[in-house]
């Protein structure tokens, strides 16, 4: 149990400073910076983890039916989509926003849209307090959205705070990439079916999940991040970004991130197994609140509200509110 929540623990500190590298990847161009990601952290890292757990993982991707395959690569595809407008928002309007409007929203999307489309609806009791969890979640977002055109507004009045273009549209790229968690979670529901007959064939159930995001991220959402990258790349002629001086440094913060982010999925899922019964309940409830607490003490620390005192306030207020619906969901998801 206690090392459940020391991995537990990780997790969410991966989770919530991964989108740190984000910021500032000079000298690379933000398309630059995005292949590095998306080869390391979206291909290459899911499968030489699963590999060295599952050495023989490929074999149960192959015995899947090839259309729960095709099923899983478009939710992968979609997640991808949103991981971009993730990566972009995080650019333009920083990090604890982003965060705290991409975790409401994508966990509203994906406690419902799956269950639906899945036809696996809990109890009518659990139902009830999972919809009140998420109206409570949306009210959350909405304060954290009044709270990013508070400082919007201000950065237009007061000559002393750079004024920041491009505010609007990180600020809609943070609200439509929460449809990306709802397309992980489906996709993965999908792609559990290889792990399924991994662990039918003796292998350990924790290492066994990886093989389902390694279906999701490996194929279509690689391919949509990397090929939008690549794209801009050539687009920009920026390919000469990955020789310039202090390269190496970029390289780093790029690789670091991509590792960061798969490595806090992957120990959450060991730290749910760990846990025993309180791992999808008392563990995912941890994993996103702190997760969104160090995401904004980053923001903080970085000085992404130095100056916006009323606007701070504001998105903390929006983050309790958030952090109260986490616990409701967790609650509801007890009683199913």
């Amino acid at each position: 149990m206690i090392s459940g929540f020391f991995v537990l623990l990780v997790a969410s500190g991966f989770q919530g400073s991964f989108g740190l590298g984000m910021k500032n990847y000079r000298p690379f161009s933000w398309e630059a910076f995005w292949v590095v990601f998306s080869v390391i952290g979206i291909l290459c890292f899911p499968i030489l983890w699963t590999s060295l757990e599952v050495p023989h993982f490929a074999t149960y991707i192959w015995a899947t039916p090839s259309s729960v395959l095709w099923v899983a690569a478009a939710c992968g595809f979609l997640w991808g989509v949103s991981a971009i407008w993730y990566g972009k928002s995080i650019d333009y309007i920083g990090l604890s926003l982003t965060v705290g409007i991409n975790t409401g929203v994508g966990c509203s999307l994906g406690a419902l849209i799956p269950l639906f489309i899945l036809n696996d609806l809990p109890s009518t009791n659990s139902m009830v307090i999972l919809l009140l969890g998420m109206a409570v979640m949306l009210v959350g977002v909405g304060v954290i959205t009044k709270a990013g055109l508070l400082k919007d507004k201000q950065g237009k009045t007061d000559a002393s705070v750079t004024l920041n273009e491009k505010f609007m549209v990180g600020l809609l790229f943070a609200l439509i990439s929460g449809f990306g968690t709802a397309a992980i979670n489906v996709g993965y529901s999908y792609a559990h079916t290889a792990s399924d007959l991994a662990v039918a064939a003796g292998v350990n159930p924790v290492s066994a999940s990886l093989i389902a995001y390694v279906i999701v991220f490996a194929s279509g959402g690689f391919l949509a991040n990397v090929i939008y990258a690549l794209y801009i790349l050539f687009k920009n002629k920026s390919y000469d970004d990955f020789t310039k001086k202090g390269a190496g440094f970029a390289y780093f913060k790029a690789i670091l991130t991509g590792a960061l982010w798969f490595a806090a999925l992957g120990l959450y899922g060991k730290s749910a197994a760990l846990l025993g019964d309180l791992g999808t309940v008392i563990g995912w409830i941890v994993f996103l609140s702190l997760a969104l607490v160090i995401s904004n003490f980053w923001g903080i620390k970085t000085g992404e509200w130095k100056g916006f005192k009323k606007p701070l306030r504001v998105m903390n207020i929006g983050n309790v509110i958030l952090l109260i619906s986490v616990i409701i969901v967790g609650y509801a998801n007890s009683l199913a």
